[in-house]
């Protein structure tokens, strides 16, 4: 990976502190519950939550590791993997805990604290750890690419979702896909600078 990939991960990790201060402060963010109210009616999208799931999540990264073990005998990205997804899962539990944030006042049938979404964090790192893996197998730039773009478009559309749900507040979902990208910057550049 670039020099450029490894700084964005800098900077998402900034933004997502900055995020955070505003929502351990309380301080107003008004755009929230006004996006919250007005993307309510596109019901469509909220097929999309199921990419966030524990069970899609869960399934898909057993399969990553599956064949990363079967057909690559890559144990240092396998464990890239667990500490990827299932570090972020727990990362993101222990964030909602300290942050305690309420969710939105609507009826929306969730449990638990907002910020920041898991959805959007756990959902973000597995997605693009599994366009990481996907994307060494093929030689085309203009594959690679689409796979990158195709994966960044799942994941908007799983955060959109929770805030079409009007489970997550717009920076609930923000700060998910900034922590996780940090995530994903990180554990990919341990990867890449193991000793071989």
């Amino acid at each position: 990976m670039k020099k450029t990939f490894y700084i964005s991960g800098i900077l998402s990790f900034v933004l997502f502190m900055t995020i955070a201060h505003f929502v351990y402060h309380e301080l107003s963010m008004p755009w929230d519950p006004y996006l919250v109210e007005r993307l309510d009616h596109l019901h469509f999208f909220e097929i999309f939550s199921v990419v966030g799931t524990e069970l899609v999540i869960g399934g898909g990264s057993i399969v990553l590791i599956l064949y990363l073990w079967w057909m690559k005998k890559d144990f240092a990205g396998i464990l890239t993997v667990v500490v990827a997804v299932a570090g972020s899962n727990v990362l993101n539990k222990v964030i909602k805990n300290l942050m305690e944030r309420d969710r939105p006042p609507f009826p929306h049938g969730e449990d638990g604290f907002s910020f920041p979404s898991g959805h959007a964090m756990v959902g973000i790192v597995f997605l693009l750890t599994s366009a990481y893996f996907i994307s060494k197998e093929v030689s085309s730039i203009q594959l690679k690419w689409g796979i990158y773009i195709s994966t960044l478009l799942i994941g908007f559309l799983t955060g959109l979702s929770r805030v079409v749900e009007q489970a997550h507040y717009p920076s609930d979902v923000l700060a998910g896909f900034l922590a996780g990208f940090s995530i994903f910057t990180l554990t990919t550049f341990l990867y890449e600078k193991r000793p071989t």
